[in-house]
This record gives structure tokens, sequence and C-alpha cells, in this order.
């Protein structure tokens, strides 16, 4: 049976091109990039390369970006770290805004801070369709909110939330009583396939990467910190990383990442890659609103992500339902691959308001430009024998 994997949102595999980078340079250099000898300069000079890369995708300079372990690792950096800096330097106990929509590393740490009273936290509302509007954003400044972490594109579902409008709208307002301009925070992990990071345009001062969702490797991220943003690192030892991030860099996935990014291409590109995998979506879409007891997650059409098909099955046992579709050779998953083996529906699919005393499954399908429509037609034809309860 070939099967046929639906969980790039979750991780992708990676890329041959960015596989031999890694292995070409890890068979011929291995100096510590912190050491002053000729091994440890040629690994601190790929380094600096790969960071004018990644510099060169999102228009900043290349100071201004941070590697980490991950994504999960570079959205805590960005949230502890300001809110570190405003306890310490600002004295002033700090007030965070935030989405329903964020994945778990931005969602979990703020309501674990907010429960410790470490900060105080307004979380806002998505509408049915999963969307956020601006102006709530706005609305919800108070004198003492230090930081606004907004996700760029919903890993479970779809949602492409208005960056670019929150940042131009912070640009506009005069600082708060405390004189503070809250900083603007974006994880874009699901974003750079198809979206445009140009950080200027998108008016934020903290911006998230990651490699693996990207053909690139596991156990490496990003951070993007515009240069002047006051922020305490996590952790504490040497000055790698301009003292943001301290330890020895894993300089094979720093390349590896490097060059996931760069294959991504030109903004054109990634929009042409966007068109064709959209309309293998549309067909999964098409199928599922015309099933009666099929709910879609999130909105349809220019505001949703090209990749991402969110759905619940009423009625439906959500383990069940995945099991069935991997016994039939589908890779699927219930949301975030971060609550992999959680029957709980998602804080994401409890804010649309999904969530009732009927049992429910939820669904996501995520594609990439390697699916086909061969594929697609094979995946409606599993899921209607689900749907009619003929799979055993």
């Amino acid at each position: 049976m070939k099967r046929i994997y639906l969980d790039n949102a979750a991780t992708t595999p990676i890329d041959p091109r960015v596989s031999k980078a890694m292995r070409d340079f890890e068979l011929e250099f291995y100096g510590n990039p912190s050491s002053i000898h000729r091994e440890g300069q040629v690994a601190r000079a790929k380094i600096d390369s790969a960071r004018a890369n990644i510099a060169a995708f999102l228009n900043c300079k290349a100071q201004e970006i941070i590697f980490t372990s991950g994504a999960t690792e570079a959205n805590n950096l960005a949230i502890q770290g300001v809110i570190s800096h405003a306890l310490l330097d600002l004295a002033v106990k700090p007030h965070v805004i935030t989405t329903m929509l964020e994945h778990q590393s931005v969602y979990n740490l703020i309501k674990e801070l907010e429960e410790r009273e470490v900060i105080e936290a307004t979380f806002i509302k998505p509408d049915k369709n999963g969307l956020i509007d601006p102006d709530d954003v706005i609305r919800a400044i108070k004198s003492n909110t230090v930081l606004i972490s907004v996700i760029f594109v919903s890993n479970e579902i779809g949602s492409i939330l208005p960056i670019r409008e929150i940042g131009k709208a912070l640009s506009s307002l005069p600082p708060t009583t405390y004189n503070l301009k809250p900083l603007f925070h974006t994880d874009a992990v699901q974003a750079a396939k198809f979206c445009n990071l140009n950080v200027e345009k998108l008016g934020v001062d903290l911006l998230t990467l990651s490699g693996h969702k990207i053909n690139g490797p596991k156990g490496i991220g990003a951070l993007y910190i515009k240069s002047g943003t006051k922020i305490r690192p996590l952790i504490f030892g040497g000055s790698q990383e301009y003292e943001k991030r301290p330890g020895t860099q894993n300089t094979a996935g720093i390349i590896g990442i490097a060059k996931a990014y760069n294959l991504l291409g030109s903004l054109e590109n990634r929009q042409k890659n966007a068109e064709k995998i959209s309309r293998l979506r549309d067909e999964l879409l098409e199928f599922l609103s015309n099933q009666k007891r099929v709910e879609i997650n999130g909105p349809m059409g220019d505001n949703r992500t090209a990749d991402n098909i969110s759905f619940t099955i009423l009625g439906a046992d959500q383990e069940l339902i995945i099991s069935k579709l991997d016994l039939a050779g589908i890779a699927a998953s219930t949301g975030s691959a971060c609550v992999s083996g959680s029957t709980k529906p998602s804080h994401v699919i409890h804010a649309l308001g999904k969530v009732g005393k009927k049992p429910a499954a939820t669904v996501r399908l995520s594609l990439c430009r390697q699916n086909t429509q061969d594929e697609i037609k094979q995946v409606i034809k599993v899921l209607t024998r689900i749907l009619q309860g003929t799979v055993s």
C-alpha cells in the first residue's frame, strides 16, 4: 500500500538537498564555532553565512537573527525574555495580549504565567470562522501592556491572521502611561511556506521560525529580534548568539535551516506553490462541505492557508477516526502534533465553540507540493467509507 502523507503541519520530510548540505559539512568540518583556531573559524563562517541567508528571507540585519533549538524555544525566548525585562528592569507587572488560536508553546506559556500571577493576560477570542479583528487587539492594550503575541497562521485550523494590519496600527500608537510601546511578536512557523515575511512590512519586533516545517531538519529554529528590542535570555552561559542564547551552536542544523529557507525561493515561487496546493485543498473542502455529519473548522477562501483542511465529524470517536485513516494508508492528525496522544479537544477548537456534550472527532489534513490529485481522490474514497461507517 502506498501511503499518503497529510500531516505536513506537524513535520515535513527533509529535502535531500538539505540533508546533503548538512552531511557534507559534518563530514569535513568539526570545529567549535566559538574556537579561534582555523577549524573553529571555518564553522563560524558557515554560521555567519546561514544567518545572512535567513536575514535576507526576512529583510532584516544578520545580527537580528538568533538560532534556537526550535520554534518552541524561540517562542519562549521571545515571550519570557520580554516579560523578564519588564519585571526586572521596568519594575512593572506586565500585561500580555495574545489569542485563543496560538500554538501551545505560546498559549500554555502565557496561561501558566497568568495562573502564577506573574503577568496579566488578555486572550482575544476568534469569531466562528477562526479569524481575529485587529481592532480587538488594539482595544485590549492597557497602560502596562508590554507584549502582543499573535500567530501568523493557525497551525490547527489554517486561519491567516492580520499581522500586517496589527503592526501598522501599533506603529501609530503613542506610548502608554508607563512610557511603554508594546512589543509585537508573531509565530510565523506555518506562514513561511506561502506568506511574505518581510519584517519591515509586517511591523513586528519579534518573529519565530522553524526548520522542520519547511523540509528542513528538526531541532533547529530561529528568532528575529529587532535591533534595540530589550529582551533577557532564558538560559545563561557563554556569549554565543549575541548573548541571547548561550551554548555551542548546532552548526549542521543551522546550515540545514538556512538551506531549507533558501529552497523555498522567491515570494512569487511560494505563491505559485500555494495556488497548486490550494486547488487540492479546495477539492477536499468541497467534498467535506457536502457531508451531513461534517463541519469545517476555520475560514474559507483567501483567509485560509493553502495547505490546511480541518474538520469535525459529529458523533464520531476521534482516536478511532485517526486510526481508520492510518490503517487505510493516510497519515493525518487531530490538530497540533504538540498535543499528540491527547483525546481532548484543543483550546483552539474550544474557542470556536465546537465542543459540546456529544462526541465529535476533529481531523486535520495538511498538504504539501508533493501531494497529487490521485492522492486526494483516494482520500475522498476513504473518507466516504469512514463517514458511511464501512471501514473496520
